[in-house]
């Protein structure tokens, strides 16, 4: 049985990363094919070193994902980084602290923002303020990935009109790391991207997921004109 604890409904994202080095692909005029397998092998690599590269077979690479799938986030951690190294190269910054500064793992975050606003997610966009996303649905869409425990723990603070502070405290979450926060920051730039916002600047000013990190939590300075 799944354990709901450990597993969450990542599907739809990780068909997002998929279709996010589709595109990457077609701009860099790279094999999407022979790209994917980069990935698959690097990602096998990585969880190798956990004994989990089998279980990465199976469960990421092995057969269809749908948009209903549950998944550990460990798949997503090692599909993430697999997938930045890969495209990114090897020796590059591979996460970002704000979207002045993007990244690979950034630009994959932006890129599901804007296509789940457009499916999956419409409903929590269609006839949203940009105040009212970061208020609401930005929790509910939380949830989806990061589950109830660390949903019920994200705050978003209202500072001034066009001006918020998130926190977020996932850090009992195996896919938790500065990569991953990446993909908060440019999922929070594209959502707000879809509604219409303009000047968006979104600074990851502190994280507790980094690597000897006395942080309590990741916050996210989010601001737009």
């Amino acid at each position: 049985m799944r354990d709901k604890e450990k597993e969450h409904q990542l599907g739809d994202f990780i068909k997002g990363r998929t279709l996010f080095i589709q595109e990457i692909c077609k701009k860099k005029g790279l094999n999407f094919e022979d790209t994917q397998e980069a990935i698959r092998r690097e990602a096998v690599r990585l969880a190798k070193r956990n004994e989990r590269g089998e279980q990465l077979e199976k469960r990421l690479f092995g057969g269809a994902i749908l948009a209903s799938s549950y998944l550990p986030d460990w798949v997503d951690k090692f599909f993430l980084k697999a997938m930045t190294v890969v495209l990114q190269g090897p020796g590059s910054q591979l996460y970002t602290t704000s979207s002045k500064r993007p990244c690979i793992a950034f630009e994959a975050g932006r890129f599901n923002a804007h296509r789940q606003a457009e499916g999956v997610f419409h409903v929590f966009f269609v006839g949203k303020k940009p105040e009212e996303w970061l208020t609401g649905a930005f929790a509910t869409i939380y949830r989806q990935c990061y589950g109830a425990k660390a949903a019920e723990r994200l705050v978003s603070e209202q500072l001034s009109e066009k001006h918020f502070k998130i926190m977020l405290d996932n850090k009992d979450l195996e896919k938790a790391g500065p990569i991953d926060c990446s993909t908060v920051i440019g999922y929070l730039y594209g959502g707000l991207e879809k509604l219409g916002a303009k000047g968006i600047e979104v600074n990851h000013t502190k994280c507790a997921v980094l690597a000897g990190s006395i942080e309590t939590h990741c916050i996210y300075d989010v601001t737009w004109k």
